[in-house]
């Protein structure tokens, strides 16, 4: 599903830094809360740091981010503790707000575990894992890094199968996840392991969780 962008465009100006207030866009009546925010260029040459050249806010941000960016194209994204926000924007001279929509997510459930303990290997990307009963895991995938890279380390979520929201979970190598303001990370075998919050079922499904992580090689097709 393509985001679409809101963009205030005022008169002409000089192509120099700009600044821009970027906001999430809910749906009437909702409110975002403190969003953790982060723009990474799109333009960046083949060899650039992507991490180096990301710019990310110190801490949540309670109404509009007030950030000063060169003109060009970026992925803009935001974290809450209950919604993801993302677009693409092309920022020019005469930009001055975007209103980022929430990222519209339909998680591919891979495996949900009602035995004691549930092996698990992703086919495509060859992660493998063991689930504590009463936990599932969406689909692995290598995250998209803007301009046809993909992120070298596998990405997944862990999560306990209750209905509703308040469920623990765990994300395997999220990204643009800010330690200490979005949750704590812990680094295991394949990357880190990070949470909203540190609950006793998320601690009793890390104990099963983190030592299974692993990487095997699939057969070719």
């Amino acid at each position: 599903m393509q985001a679409v962008l809101w963009a205030l465009m005022p008169l002409a100006g000089l192509a120099e830094p700009v600044t821009v207030n970027v906001t999430a866009l809910l749906p009437e009546g909702g409110t975002a809360g403190p969003v953790s925010w982060s723009a990474v260029p799109l333009d960046l040459p083949e060899e650039a740091d992507v991490l180096e050249a990301m710019i990310m806010t110190p801490e949540p941000v309670d109404g509009p981010w007030q950030v000063v960016l060169e003109p060009g194209e970026y992925l803009l994204s935001g974290f809450t503790e209950a919604e993801l926000f993302e677009a693409k924007a092309l920022v020019t001279a005469q930009t001055t707000q975007i209103a980022v929509p929430v990222l519209a997510i339909e998680p591919a459930v891979a495996l949900r575990c009602t035995e004691p303990r549930c092996d698990y290997t992703d086919a495509k990307t060859g992660l493998r894992v063991t689930l504590p009963q009463g936990w599932a895991v969406e689909t692995p995938y290598h995250a998209d890094l803007g301009e046809g890279q993909l992120a070298e380390e596998v990405s997944a979520v862990f999560f306990e199968d209750v209905e509703g929201d308040g469920g623990a979970v765990w994300f395997l190598n999220p990204v643009d996840w800010i330690t200490g303001d979005t949750g704590p990370c812990r680094a295991v075998a394949q990357g880190n392991l990070c949470s909203f919050d540190l609950t006793p079922a998320a601690e009793a499904a890390y104990s099963v969780i983190a030592p299974s992580l692993q990487m095997v090689n699939m057969p070719a097709e």
